[in-house]
């Protein structure tokens, strides 16, 4: 397939982070063809914590960033999801399976779901409660101010495998986080429906000490369907800490939802 017709990544990160955070990983897409396109949403670090939400963060990835690459510039994507941003991209992706919208006419469409430590809730479920109801000691709530949060320290939760030369670096790529996101509930998912049996990855963060790998299995049997599972032996961020065998990850699963 020609780098022209390769789908294009859309990187939806976790909470606290942003797509630079991703710039390690991109290379090595690049050099193979792919193109990304930065999946934001206005949770993280808000001018108004209050006036955010989970739905809101799934409205605005869908209607600023999916549908757009969809409709008018004519590109069938692939969402990479970190963490947080299984919410956001699951509730996003709703009826967008390229299946579904070949069958409604349209030429292109979403043609998997990648996971990276992804969070995954239920129809009308919030992260704070598939977390378990309750914040673990690391989210520092109200800080820096009322409405958001911080994880502290970061290293220690988020980069653990990571050099630690690269902490006054990684520590910019940090932002405070609307408490509001995780606590408002999300829509139905996408990665729920059968237009997307064969076409959902997850990568298993086996060291991981913000989403431990319990928790992660949890969501995972929650979910109820078959997810192509690839366990990394990395913190909560393999692409800082592992970008070449994570994108390498990457090409295999999307080279396989191409061949269904």
């Amino acid at each position: 397939m020609s780098s022209s017709n390769l789908p294009v990544i859309i990187i939806v990160p976790g909470a606290f982070g942003t797509p630079e955070g991703f710039e390690r990983l991109l290379p090595y897409l690049n050099k193979v063809g792919y193109t990304t396109h930065p999946g934001s949403y206005p949770s993280c670090n808000p001018s108004d914590p209050a006036s955010v939400s989970a739905l809101l963060d799934i409205v605005f990835l869908r209607d600023n960033v999916l549908l757009p690459l969809l409709n008018e510039q004519s590109k069938d994507v692939v969402i990479l999801a970190h963490s947080y941003g299984g919410v956001v991209a699951a509730g996003a992706a709703k009826y967008l399976a390229k299946e579904t919208r070949i069958a409604q006419g349209e030429s292109t469409g979403v043609i998997g779901l990648i996971y990276v430590a992804g969070n995954i809730t239920l129809e009308g479920e919030s992260l704070f409660t598939a977390v378990g109801g309750a914040y673990p000691p690391f989210i520092k709530v109200n800080k820096p101010s009322e409405g958001l949060s911080v994880i502290e320290p970061a290293m220690d939760v988020l980069y653990n495998d990571c050099d630690r030369a690269l902490e006054p670096e990684l520590a910019k790529l940090m932002q405070p986080h609307a408490l509001r996101a995780f606590e408002t509930p999300a829509t139905a998912p996408a990665w729920a429906e059968s237009a997307f049996d064969g076409k959902r990855a997850y990568v298993r963060t086996m060291d991981d000490c913000c989403n431990p790998s319990s928790l992660q299995d949890m969501w995972l049997e929650k979910s109820k369907v078959e997810w192509d599972v690839v366990d990394f032996k990395t913190g909560h961020m393999p692409f800082v800490s592992q970008p070449e065998a994570l994108a390498d990850q990457i090409i295999k699963f999307i080279e396989g939802f191409i061949a269904k």
